[in-house]
This record gives structure tokens, sequence and C-alpha cells, in this order.
């Protein structure tokens, strides 16, 4: 993370292989107080080669093979938590993306306001849907059956699935009748089997699972973002 008067920033990578929209992306960050800009170039080569690791890293997959896109996500997201800007909203390409670590998804069409916020949430911890995918997200998913999830017993199921709405420990427990310390028992043991590290990759293993639905505060939809205080995951 960068500093700034003693403040610690989360850092940005941009990989945009269009200059005015790189610019763009810049100037649309340099709006935020709490960001810091470390990278901003052209194609995956060119980033690779200034061996930085910023906090969040902004990628454009349109140039690049579907294969060879997905791959990127992955390798990035050992990392970085990877927020996929994406000419295209489509069902498959959204879905790829979240299975293959990204910690984000916004389009073209996405406003700046909500890109910055975006932004912000992937670099906090969080989970960010741009407006009017989770439908679409939603709908592929209901074409899915869970596979490795299989191996979750039924309260560590019902668990994960508050973690991906964005409850906390405490009211996890609260909702399931049990105490804190066996909702932290079950989310170690999720994450051992899952191979899940924090929140967003727990999040992100309930939707490629299909363990999410429409119900409850699906508080890991657009618009929100968690203070990082909020997060115990």
């Amino acid at each position: 993370m960068g500093r700034s008067k003693g403040r610690v920033m989360p850092t940005v990578g941009i990989v945009e292989d269009h200059r005015i929209t790189r610019m763009g992306i810049e100037q649309v960050l340099a709006r935020s107080s709490w960001l810091e800009v470390i990278a901003s170039v052209g194609t995956l080569d060119e980033f690779s080669e200034t061996g930085l690791t910023p906090d969040v890293v902004v990628l454009d997959p349109a140039p690049y093979p579907a294969e060879a896109s997905l791959q990127a996500i992955g390798a990035l997201s050992v990392e970085s938590a990877v927020l996929v800007m994406s000419p295209s909203d489509e069902r498959d390409h959204l879905l790829a993306a979240v299975k293959a670590g990204a910690h984000g998804f916004v389009t073209k069409h996405t406003d700046d306001t909500e890109f910055l916020s975006a932004v912000e949430a992937v670099a906090r911890g969080g989970f960010y849907l741009a407006s009017g995918l989770a439908t679409h997200l939603h709908a592929e998913l209901g074409r899915m059956s869970p596979g490795e999830g299989q191996c979750l017993a039924r309260r560590e199921v019902e668990t994960l699935r508050l973690i991906a709405k964005g409850y906390t420990h405490g009211q996890i427990a609260r909702r399931m009748g049990l105490t804190e310390s066996t909702v932290n028992t079950y989310v170690k043991r999720i994450r051992a089997k899952l191979n899940a590290g924090n929140k967003a990759e727990l999040t992100r293993k309930a939707i490629a699972l299909g363990y999410v639905d429409e119900s409850g505060p699906a508080r890991w939809l657009p618009g929100h973002i968690r203070p990082a205080s909020e997060v115990p995951v």
C-alpha cells in the first residue's frame, strides 16, 4: 500500500489498451483521497515488467482470447484484488471471471461514480457487481449444480450463504442459534474445504457453487461497501 501524510493507501494498477480510456480511469480514481494509482499500462506484459503488486488491478480483458484472460485473472488474483472492466455483460463472461478469481465485475457502461465505488469496495476486501449484473449471474447459476460444494455439511452451507450475503459472524450466530465460536469453527472448516482465504474468496465460491439466492440483504450486490472493520472473515 502507498502512503500519504502518514496514511496507508490502497494501491491500484490499471491494464487498459486504449490510452484515452486509461486516462479517464486515472482521472476517476484521482477523485479518491484514499487510493493511489501506481501503474497504468496498456498490456499485461507491460504490467508484468513493472514488477509491482498493487492491492487492486483494474483489468480490461477485451484484447485477449477468453482462455488467456481467465488465466491472467487467476494469476493476478494471487496477490491483487482483480476488478474486471469488460465491454460485455454476457452471462458466461461474468461467471467465468468470477470463477477465475475476480473480486468484482463492471462494464464500460458503468458510470464513473459507481466505478469508483467498485474499486474502493474491492480494495477493502469486498466483492462488487455493477448495477444490473446480479440478475445475469443468478440466471447463469440457475443452470449449474453444486459440485465441490457437496463436501460441505448442511450447517456449513447455511453459514457460507450468510457470509456471502454480508453477515458478520455474530449476526450469523444469532440467526442460526449458535455461539459465535461455533460459527468461527464452521468458517475455518469451510475455508479449508474450499481452499478460500478471505471473505471475497468465500463469496466467489458461494456464487460459483450456486449457494446465493435472491432472499435476504444480499450485501455483496451493487452499491454496498463495507468498512474493513465490519469484515471479520
